[in-house]
C-alpha cells in the first residue's frame, strides 16, 4: 500500500461523516429545511456529538446547512433569489473561463470531454439523474480548471456543492433525461468550433436553458 493511500484512508471521521450527510440531501433522503440533530444523527453513525458537529460545520461552511441560535440546524432551504443569484455567478465565472479555456484546449482535453458526454448518452438512456448531475458536473468542472486564473478556480470549487445540491432537486423540471444529455452535446460541439463568441453565447444560454428557463413560474 503506497502512502496516498494511507493518506486517502486517514480522512477524518467528520469529514467521510459530511460526505454521507451531503449524498443524503442530494438523493433527497433529507429535504430543503429539515431539521439535523446532533443527537439523533450520533447514535445513527455511532459516533461522538462532537464529530457530527465537526461534520455539521463542514456542511455549513458550503451553505448546505444552516445555523440558527437557540433553533438548531437545518437542511438550507433555497429561494428563486438564491437560484436567480446563482444563475447570474456561473453564467460570469463560466463565459470568462471557458473563454480563456478556449486555447488551451488540445486534443487530449477534447477526447476528455467527449468521454464525459458518450457516458451521459448512456446515462441519458438509463434514465440515471444522479449520474448525469454528477456528469454534468466533471465536465463544467473540467473546463474551468482549464481556464489558467487561479482565483476564478477557487471561487468555482466553493460553489460546486451548491451547484450539485440545486442540480439534484431540478429533474422533475427537465423535459427528458435525453434533452439533458443533448444540450450538453450541443456545448461540446460549439467547444468543438474553437469560436470564441459561439462558446461564450452557448455557454450563457446553456446555463439559462437548462435552470433559468425551467424555473419559470416555479420559483418567481
Amino acid at each position: 500500500m503506497g502512502s496516498n493511500d494511507y493518506a486517502i484512508e486517514q480522512k477524518p471521521l467528520s469529514e467521510l461523516i459530511a460526505e454521507q450527510l451531503r449524498a443524503r440531501i442530494w438523493d433527497k433522503d433529507m429535504a430543503f429545511g429539515e431539521r439535523l440533530l446532533e443527537t439523533d444523527l450520533a447514535e445513527e453513525y455511532d459516533v461522538s456529538r462532537s464529530t457530527i458537529r465537526e461534520a455539521l460545520k463542514i456542511l455549513e461552511a458550503e451553505e448546505l446547512v444552516v445555523s440558527q441560535a437557540r433553533k438548531g440546524t437545518y437542511v438550507a432551504d433555497f429561494t428563486g433569489e438564491d437560484f436567480n443569484e446563482m444563475i447570474e455567478l456561473r453564467t460570469l465565472l463560466e463565459t470568462t473561463a471557458f473563454k480563456k479555456a478556449l486555447p488551451k484546449l488540445d486534443k487530449e482535453h477534447m477526447a476528455a470531454l467527449e468521454k464525459i458526454i458518450n457516458e451521459m448518452k448512456q446515462k441519458a438512456a438509463e434514465k440515471d439523474w444522479h449520474a448525469l448531475f454528477d456528469l454534468d458536473t466533471a465536465f463544467h468542472s473540467y473546463i474551468v480548471h482549464l481556464c489558467g486564473n487561479s482565483r476564478i478556480v477557487k471561487i468555482y470549487q466553493s460553489l460546486q456543492v451548491q451547484i450539485r445540491t440545486f442540480l439534484m432537486h431540478l429533474d422533475k423540471y427537465y423535459s427528458s433525461h435525453q434533452s439533458f444529455y443533448e444540450e450538453h452535446k450541443d456545448l461540446y460541439e460549439a467547444i468543438a468550433t474553437k469560436d470564441e463568441k459561439k462558446v461564450q453565447e452557448k455557454v450563457r444560454t446553456h446555463i439559462e436553458y437548462v435552470e433559468e428557463k425551467l424555473l419559470d413560474g416555479n420559483y418567481n
